[in-house]
């Protein structure tokens, strides 16, 4: 019998090497606008270029992947990813005037094609190994990307707090290495071949199906919700609350992804207590409050604790949503990870370069506050569907 313990390893290892790109231009937000006078805007439009990419990716990869292999398309993903953080440092010290905002652009646009290849074609390997154990499994590696996010936090703001401004750009360049030591476990890792032509719903199917782009919908407020904390918070920590870089960085993102983390991996053990969609109910609802109260309270450490309590309600949007569509669907197979993932991006796409649209035009504060529109559309949605159905999905620990 094949054992897959080291594919497994490879693909918790992805998703840490999935926040690293996803979290490493946000990091450099602040230093990047006092260094080459980038707008609110442009730096919202880096985000948007990550998950545009990332579209673009979930919409061909399970297709390639059926073609050519998991495995190749997973080693080509991280190489991808490996290459965009080296010319995300490279680039801007090698090109002049504007075109150093094209150099950031195009290393984004190629780490977040790894970035696109990881996110969707992961969960189906997952999925198929661990068989009856799939709804745990799916929560644990969801688990990493926070763990990888903090991780990321931690050792960037060191080495930021460490060296000289001038040399950021060995921050993302060092990190290249996460990438790289995970394509080259999948390359010698057994490796499971989820196929499109195993199952059975196709897209089309599933498109015309109740409740189908509910599903879909409550992905894009999901990702809209998580990543504009992610991406913003270290910004708004230190120009719209008056924090340290340090403590903006440890309070704000770093706070939240280790939250993130913590309740991802033992939710399954309260599940009893705190049944998937009351925690949605409530994620939604605090999220919403945690914004609102973070643009508008004028004293520091209310909006700071507000930022950091993001992590508690946020910590199951994205992956409670992706478990709700897989039991509502159940023979939508690796296409319908896809379709999720596809309307996550999105969310994940507009919902800070919005944030950013905004506080350009009428304040960073005003932008935050508006950002609490994301999870109550998500509430919405949420609400629409559990009347559409009669059983409550839930999260096997």
């Amino acid at each position: 019998m094949i054992s897959y313990k080291r594919t497994v390893q490879s693909c918790y290892l992805s998703y840490i090497s999935h926040a690293v790109i996803n979290n490493i231009p946000a990091l450099l937000f602040a230093l990047l606008s006092r260094s080459y006078g980038l707008t609110f805007e442009r730096l919202g439009r880096l985000v948007l270029i990550n998950f545009a990419m990332h579209l673009m990716v979930d919409v061909l990869a399970i297709r390639l992947a059926d073609k050519i292999g998991y495995r190749a398309c997973l080693i080509a993903g991280h190489l991808a990813a490996a290459m965009g953080l080296v010319l995300f440092g490279a680039l801007p010290l090698l090109l002049p005037g504007e075109l150093t905002y094209m150099g950031l652009c195009l290393a984004v646009a190629v780490f977040s094609f790894g970035g696109g290849m990881i996110q969707v074609l992961i969960s189906p390997i997952i999925d198929q190994i661990s068989g009856s154990m799939a709804a745990g499994a799916m929560t644990l590696l969801h688990s990493f990307y926070p763990w990888g996010q903090m991780l990321t936090i931690v050792f960037s703001t060191i080495a930021l707090r460490i060296l000289p401004e001038s040399l950021w750009y060995a921050v993302p360049i060092a990190w290249s290495v996460v990438p790289l030591v995970t394509m080259a476990g999948f390359a010698a890792s057994p490796m499971a071949e989820p196929r499109m032509k195993e199952n059975l719903q196709s897209l089309g199917e599933l498109a015309h199906m109740k409740g189908f782009w509910l599903a879909v919908g409550l992905m894009s407020f999901a990702g809209a919700t998580e990543c504009s904390m992610a991406q913003w918070s270290s910004l708004f920590a230190e120009q719209g609350i008056g924090v340290s870089k340090l403590m903006g960085d440890l309070l704000g993102p770093c706070a939240i992804a280790l939250i993130m983390a913590l309740i991802r991996m033992f939710y399954g053990k309260w599940e009893s207590k705190f049944p998937l969609e009351k925690f949605l109910i409530f994620g939604a609802v605090g999220s919403a409050v945690c914004f609102a109260t973070a643009a508008l309270s004028k004293n520091a450490a209310l909006a700071m604790a507000a930022c950091t309590m993001l992590g508690v309600t946020i910590s199951l949007l994205w992956p409670g949503s992706v478990h709700r569509g897989a039991k509502q669907f159940p023979n939508g197979g690796t296409g319908l990870f896809a379709m999720l993932a596809l309307g996550g991006d999105v969310g994940c796409s507009i919902g800070p370069w919005l944030l950013g649209f905004v506080g350009d035009r009428a304040g960073l504060h005003i932008g935050f506050f508006g950002g609490a529109a994301y999870p109550l559309g998500f509430l919405a949605l949420l609400l629409m569907s559990m009347r559409k159905k009669s059983e409550t999905p839930k999260i096997e620990g």
